[in-house]
């Protein structure tokens, strides 16, 4: 991997330089400080509060699938981030919820070896230029029973969901000699149209 490359998959939008936003918080997951059996079980109850808390400044019409849908994208990015996360190092996953009158954007940050950067970058594309993301996820689940059998664990299916969701998903990934930096950005429309 190069030295200091950042990569950008899809219509990613910096956090640091978006607009301001109506609303916003921020959630801190100390991966290291507690065991893997309990980091399972906080990802979920921490996607769940975003959820019930977000779904509060939505417009009452919307807000049983906000809830819905950010419990689902924070769930399966937390995931992937304890499951890709830098486990030879401290790291910290940082989840920041913002809320602007169209859309609640979704940024979650890990660390990450660069050696798993090419297989993300892989999936990413894959998901984001195909034409039936249902086809995909079909064959992907065919996929993932296969590799069970042979004891293995590799389905692709968390950014799948998402998208089934009408989410549009994009990445940003800054590469450093020693550690790589995954930002992954889930975008929930507001507008009628979409939700």
């Amino acid at each position: 991997m190069d030295e200091d490359k950042t990569i950008v998959i899809g219509d990613f939008t910096d956090l640091k330089e978006s607009e301001k936003f109506d609303l916003s918080s921020t959630l801190r997951l100390r991966a290291s400080s507690i065991d893997q059996k309990k980091l399972w079980e906080s990802k979920d109850r921490s996607a769940e509060f975003m959820g019930d808390i977000w779904s509060l400044f939505v417009d009452s019409e919307k807000e049983k699938r906000i809830r819905t849908v950010l419990h689902s994208v924070c769930v399966e990015l937390i995931e992937n981030s304890v499951k890709y996360g830098y486990q030879a190092k401290d790291y910290i996953i940082t989840t920041d919820l913002c809320l602007k009158s169209d859309e609640l954007m979704v940024y979650v940050v890990n660390k990450s070896d660069p050696s798993q950067i090419p297989e993300l970058q892989t999936s990413a594309n894959l998901i984001l230029n195909t034409n039936n993301i249902r086809k995909l996820f079909k064959q992907k689940m065919k996929e993932a029973k296969a590799a069970k059998k042979e004891g293995k664990s590799k389905s692709q299916l968390g950014f799948i969901r998402i998208l089934m969701q009408n989410v549009k998903l994009a990445w940003q990934i800054k590469i450093g000699p020693e550690v790589a930096i995954v930002t992954t950005l889930a975008r929930i429309s507001l507008t009628e149209k979409d939700a």
